[in-house]
């Protein structure tokens, strides 16, 4: 949304929590236990794929999940038409390793755009399109392709005091 409207993003927290790294799937060690907060879990279907994508490109290129998903931003970023600056929070020292790791792994173009279109956000959201006008038939015709429902609730209406 950022590009579209020509500004640049620094996106906090690249891994989401560790979600990216495939680590919960392995044990419950990490922010999930340390914080108990700002944690993001499986809790779609659409998280859930990403991390299966994130894990299987992981196992065909040699590299950690979290390289890959570092890679991932990085051409991301140099194929967007303006600034891309990922804000990274390692913890430790192991983790910067990982991080910089990432400055070797090349995905192929089919990897990337496997990840683009798994990580996607559904159009409409997490902005809704205001409703199709009433034609004067009365009978509205549903879109081709209906885009998915969007996860988040519908905005509330505001009501004049």
């Amino acid at each position: 949304m950022a590009e579209s409207l020509g500004l640049g993003a620094a996106p906090w927290s690249p891994l989401g929590g560790g979600l990216l790294t495939g680590k919960y799937r392995r044990s419950t060690e990490g922010r999930l236990t340390d914080l108990k907060a700002v944690i993001h879990t499986e809790s779609t279907d659409q998280k859930t794929a990403v991390v299966d994508a994130v894990l299987a490109i992981a196992e065909e290129t040699g590299a950690t999940p979290a390289q890959v998903s570092v890679a991932w931003l990085r051409e991301r970023a140099a194929q967007a038409s303006t600034s891309f600056v990922p804000i990274i929070g390692p913890r430790n020292l192991a983790q910067l390793d990982d991080y910089l790791g990432a400055l070797g792994v090349q995905l192929a173009p089919k990897q990337f755009e496997r990840l683009s279109e798994v990580s996607g956000i559904p159009s409409g959201c997490p902005t809704r399109r205001p409703p199709a006008p009433a034609t004067p038939s009365s009978a509205v015709t549903p879109p081709a392709s209906p885009s998915p429902p969007c996860p988040w609730p519908e905005p509330r209406s505001r009501v004049a005091a």
